[in-house]
C-alpha cells in the first residue's frame, strides 16, 4: 500500500512493504529526488536495514551456543509488510514486530518502527527500536536512500559530488567480496568532497567509520541540485551505486558487514549494537531540499 504525504511543498511517497521511502518531489520544480527503482541496476529505493547491516560471513552467526543463518543481506525488515502505527496530515508511522518465522533465524522480541515526518522542505526519518524481552538484544540498524543523479545532454554524473560539513581524512573501509578486510583502508578522496563518476564504487561500497561530519549535501553546480542530508548518531557512513546507474546512496548504519575474520558470534560482531532488556534505541535522519 502507497502512502502520500504533502504539505504543499513537498509530495513523499511510502509504500508499507518494507517501510519504504519510494518519492520525495520538489512541488515548485517538479524534480524528483528519490530513485525510481530500475530493475537492470537496483531494484530498490530505500531499504530498511534490520537486525544486520551487511551480510553474514557464511550466512550465519552464532547465540547463545546456537546457529542462525540468514541468507539476505541486510537483514530481512525490508521484505516485511509494515503496519501504519499512526498517521496524520503531515506524518506516518510504521510498525513491524517479531514473529514466529523472524525468530527462526532471529531469537529476540522486537518492535521496530520508522515514522516519516514532513516539515516544510525537510522529511525527517525516526527510528525506533524496542527490545521487548528481559535479556540483551544484539542487532544492527541502518538505512540504504538512494537519491536520483539524472543526466543529460548536457548534465553528465561527474557533474555531481558529494560534500561534507567538515573535513574528513577520506580514508574507506576496504571491502573484499562484501566483507571488511581487518587488514586495510583506503584513501580515496580529500578534504569535504567526494566527486562522483562511473568508476567511484567499483569496488563495492565507500565505507567511513567515525565521520567528523553528521551532514552531508549532494550537489551538481551546473543544474541547481542541492540536498542536505543529516544523519547524527550513526557510527559508519556509506556510499554505493552499481556504475553507470543514475543515482547515490547515502547509508548511515549503526553496524557494518561481517569482517573476514569474523567468529561467527554475535556478541562478537564488529559495530553490533546492545540493548537493554525492555530498552528502547532511537535514531533520526534528516532530508531537506534546498
Amino acid at each position: 500500500m502507497e502512502i502520500k504525504l504533502n504539505n504543499g511543498l513537498l509530495e513523499v511517497r511510502v509504500e508499507s512493504f518494507g517501510a519504504e521511502l519510494i518519492g520525495l518531489r520538489d512541488l515548485k520544480t517538479n524534480r524528483e529526488y528519490m530513485w525510481q527503482k530500475d530493475p537492470k541496476f537496483w531494484a530498490k529505493c530505500s531499504p530498511i536495514l534490520f537486525p544486520f547491516v551487511g551480510a553474514l560471513k557464511e550466512n550465519r552467526y552464532f547465540y547463545n551456543g546456537e546457529k542462525y543463518s540468514i541468507t539476505t543481506r541486510h537483514g530481512f525488515a525490508r521484505d516485511y509488510e509494515f503496519t501504519i502505527n499512526s498517521q496524520d496530515e503531515n506524518s506516518v508511522e510504521f510498525l513491524f514486530e517479531g514473529n514466529e518465522t523472524t525468530k527462526k533465524s532471529y531469537p529476540f522480541n522486537f518492535k521496530l518502527y520508522l515514522k516519516y515526518v514532513l516539515v516544510g522542505k525537510k522529511l525527517r526519518l525516526e527510528y525506533r527500536v524496542e527490545n521487548l524481552d528481559d535479556k540483551k538484544m544484539y542487532f544492527s540498524l541502518g538505512a540504504h536512500p538512494a537519491f536520483a543523479t539524472p543526466i543529460s545532454e548536457n548534465i553528465d554524473y561527474s557533474d555531481y559530488y558529494i560534500e561534507f560539513e567538515k573535513e574528513e581524512s577520506g580514508e574507506v573501509k576496504v571491502l573484499e567480496g562484501g566483507f571488511v578486510n581487518p587488514e586495510l583502508t583506503k584513501k580515496v578522496f580529500d578534504g569535504k568532497k567526494i566527486p562522483l563518476a562511473k568508476e567511484t564504487f567499483k569496488n563495492d561500497a565507500l565505507v567511513i567509520e567515525n565521520p567528523n561530519s553528521y551532514r552531508v549535501n549532494i550537489k551538481n553546480d551546473k543544474n541547481g541540485y542541492n540536498m542536505s542530508f543529516s544523519y547524527e548518531g550513526f557510527k559508519y557512513m556509506a556510499f554505493w551505486n552499481v556504475p553507470g546507474a543514475e543515482y547515490v546512496c547515502l547509508e548511515p548504519w549503526c553496524g557494518i558487514t561481517d569482517y573476514a575474520n569474523s567468529n561467527g558470534n554475535i556478541e562478537d560482531k564488529q559495530g553490533i549494537e546492545v540493548l537493554e532488556g525492555k530498552e528502547n534505541f532511537t535514531r533520526n535522519i534528516e532530508i531537506e531540499i534546498l
